[in-house]
């Protein structure tokens, strides 16, 4: 831990906390109120800067640059159903605006593009390695962002985790390699980064553990 960042520590300290406060919550059965987007928004920002921070001076350009590509392609999405397939966020996700004609878009999302695809990127291993990781996370997060935090439905659904259809890894196949690929052209330094891989993996432990939990209260449920 003394060799990570101080935003990495933070991200890392705040993935425990909301590990810890998702398993209080299901055993007490206690509304955590604002805590939850509160930590939910703290989490993800603090994650995206441990992740571009190591990049130094060219880390908000190629921040912005994903968070770019990651806007367009989900207002397409949300759009005409390409190139994901056809879904719709709901107001869960704290904080989110609407768009004309009244579909939700939750602020954060760009960001979280930016966390998946950096931190994939930061492993070193090119473009399509990067690519293929942000593919793999999703099929971990859709499961849980659709069942048990309702960020978003499939308004028609696949046969993939969470209901998604296949044409929603092409997708995110496709925007991750763009987006890796508009890196790389930025001049992102194809090294290691410890800080951003670290941030990879707890999105990917923070996940699962959100998913763990919701399976074994609802187990307990029945």
């Amino acid at each position: 831990m003394r060799h990570l960042s101080i935003w990495c520590r933070i991200y890392v300290g705040l993935v425990a906390f909301s590990i810890l406060g998702s398993g209080l919550t299901a055993l007490t059965g206690l509304d955590p109120g604002p805590i939850k987007p509160a930590a939910a928004l703290l989490t993800l920002l603090f994650g995206t800067l441990a992740v571009f921070a190591p990049f130094e001076k060219r880390g908000v350009l190629l921040c912005g640059a994903v968070v770019a590509i990651g806007a367009m392609s989900e207002v397409c999405g949300i759009y005409t159903g390409w190139p994901f397939g056809r879904y719709a966020y709901s107001s869960v996700w704290w904080p989110t605006f609407t768009l004309p004609g009244g579909h939700f878009f939750p602020a954060l999302l760009p960001f979280a593009w930016a966390l998946v695809v950096g931190g994939a990127y930061a492993h070193g291993k090119g473009v399509w390695m990067a690519a293929i990781l942000a593919t793999l996370m999703d099929f971990v997060m859709e499961p849980v962002m659709t069942g048990r935090l309702r960020y978003w439905n499939w308004l028609e659904a696949g046969p993939l985790p969470g209901g998604a259809p296949v044409l929603n890894s092409i997708g995110w196949f496709v925007v991750s390699l763009l987006a890796a690929a508009a890196m790389s052209g930025l001049g992102a330094s194809k090294r290691i980064h410890r800080d951003a891989v670290v941030v990879f993996y707890g999105h990917l432990i923070l996940t699962l553990a959100i998913g763990a939990i919701g399976q074994t209260v609802s187990k307990v449920a029945q």
